[in-house]
Order: structure tokens, then C-alpha cells, then sequence
């Protein structure tokens, strides 16, 4: 006869096996010198937060550096350093993309652009 809490507790343990297979976040500093100002922060942290295996991502324009919580079952310190080049600013040894920057309000260029002077 079938008994309907046998299949609950199967259920339980493929849940908590899948659970236990999902990689902890992994927290990394990427510095990124071209980050000046309050809208630069707006602008990585609003354009990381919707790729793929990232959880959290605070940008610290006074101390020109990101920090980014992700998930390496999803994505990797690469593929985040590119998205912040695609952004338009430098990313450790990732350098910007170039139509990005382009399109970056002046005050976020670098300071022989028109941008904030170096301090």
C-alpha cells in the first residue's frame, strides 16, 4: 500500500542533497581606479546586480574598489571584471571597454578626459 509520508521524506532528502551541493559565495576586492563618484558607484552597482552568480556588490568610489559576493558555480572573478570593463571602467587587469567609457557622463572619465582630477 502507498503511504503518502514515504514520499515526503524522499522528498526531504533529495532537497537537502541538492542544498548541500550549492557552493558557499566566495567575497573578492577588485580595484578599480577610474571609480570616482557617487554615480559611478550607482552605475557598477546597479549593472552587476543583474549578472548571473552574483550576490551582493558594494563599490567604494573614496577608495576606488568593488566588492563583489558570487557564487563560482555561476560565474568567476573574470567574467565580474569584464562585466565592470563593459561598465566602462578599469578592473584590475581588465581595462575598460572603450565605447563604455565613451559613453560615461564626463565627471565619471579620467581626469585628462574631463573627469574628477586625481587626488
Amino acid at each position: 500500500m502507498y503511504r503518502p509520508y514515504l514520499l515526503m521524506i524522499m522528498l526531504c532528502i533529495l532537497s537537502t542533497g541538492l542544498i548541500a551541493q550549492q557552493k558557499k559565495p566566495v567575497t573578492s576586492k577588485i580595484m578599480t581606479p577610474g571609480l570616482q563618484c557617487d554615480d559611478c558607484k550607482l552605475r557598477v552597482e546597479d549593472y552587476l546586480k543583474f549578472e548571473d552568480g552574483i550576490g551582493k556588490v558594494v563599490a567604494y568610489p573614496k577608495s576606488r574598489y568593488v566588492m563583489v559576493t558570487y557564487f563560482t558555480d555561476r560565474t568567476n572573478l573574470e567574467n565580474i571584471k569584464t562585466a565592470i570593463a563593459n561598465v566602462g571602467y578599469d578592473a584590475d587587469d581588465v581595462t575598460a571597454n572603450e565605447d563604455s567609457y565613451k559613453r560615461l557622463p564626463t565627471k565619471c572619465k579620467k581626469a585628462e578626459d574631463g573627469g574628477h582630477p586625481k587626488n
